[in-house]
């Protein structure tokens, strides 16, 4: 989709809402189903399921959205009285698509979680030869109400099979800067009961539906390469998830999706205090 195109999508008539929003995200997480997560955890590796790419997204915190709101209300209202720009938060009213939403997903139960700036070094040790990764613009998609915009991470190695893929650089939507991916997003709100005028906070009479953004990165793994991590960092970063209102994790069993949730949450909890008994027979 061309820029132009994306502009008119997001120019649809909708109540007013903060946008653009820049988000400085320093995390990015892994989720999958209970088969995953066990071969994840027996092979301490992360490989593609099919194909060459292994698939992560942003996981914001309360802090990342607070920094975020405060830049928006400098850039938008810069000669505004100060009290403006330190009032009551106001974009947790708003952020309410699926990436706000660290608590659910669509795709399984288990979240695995690391700082980006790990995970770009193991790829770059394991997968770059100790070179930098390349960061590329691979794909924007557009579903029903949702637009997914792809940042591909591959080995140098590979610049003239992916030189078609404009440099990351180029996008005026998703960058990569200190360890951290600064995505301008464009449309926050999966429903809206809200608008905002003028710095504030109007509650809306009926709710609208509308699109909604967000990123995704994939690493590039071919020829059965893998993302390499010690069992013991990679129950650090698990949690468990609940299932959000549309499950694509393809499940067939006759388990609800509450069942497979405390089942998850079970198993994660006794995946710790194991974690826990061990640090305390090496360390009493």
């Amino acid at each position: 989709m061309s820029h132009n195109q994306m502009a008119e999508y997001f120019q649809q008539e909708i109540p007013p809402y903060p946008t653009p929003v820049e988000f400085w995200v320093s995390d990015v997480a892994h989720v999958t189903v209970e088969s995953g997560f066990k071969r994840i955890l027996e092979m301490e590796q992360f490989r593609p399921g099919a194909g060459e790419l292994s698939w992560w997204g942003l996981k914001m915190n309360e802090e990342e959205i607070r920094s975020a709101e405060k830049r928006y209300m400098e850039s938008n209202f810069p000669n505004e009285p100060q009290g403006l720009n330190e009032q009551q938060p106001f974009l947790e009213t708003f952020t309410t698509s699926p990436p706000f939403n660290p608590e659910k997903s669509r795709y399984g139960n288990y979240r695995f979680t690391f700082p980006l700036t790990e995970l770009m070094e193991w790829y770059k040790e394991q997968n770059c030869g100790g070179k930098a990764p390349v960061l590329r613009v691979y794909e924007t998609v557009t579903y029903r109400q949702e637009i997914m915009y792809t940042v591909l991470i591959h080995s140098p190695e590979d610049n003239q099979r992916f030189g078609e893929y404009p440099l990351l650089e180029v996008s005026e939507l998703v960058r990569y800067q200190d360890g951290k991916i600064i995505w301008k997003a464009q449309a926050i709100c999966e429903t809206h009961w809200y608008q905002f005028v003028s710095g504030e906070v109007q509650r809306l009479n009926t709710k609208h539906f509308y699109v909604w953004d967000h990123v995704s990165l994939v690493f590039h793994l071919p020829n059965h390469k893998a993302l390499k991590i010690p069992r013991e960092r990679l129950i650090k970063a698990l949690e468990a998830c609940k299932l959000d209102n549309i499950d694509l994790s393809r499940y067939e069993g006759s388990k609800n999706k509450e069942e497979r949730f405390l089942e998850a949450d079970m198993k994660v909890s006794d995946l710790k205090r194991e974690l826990e008994d061990i640090k305390m027979e090496v360390d009493p």
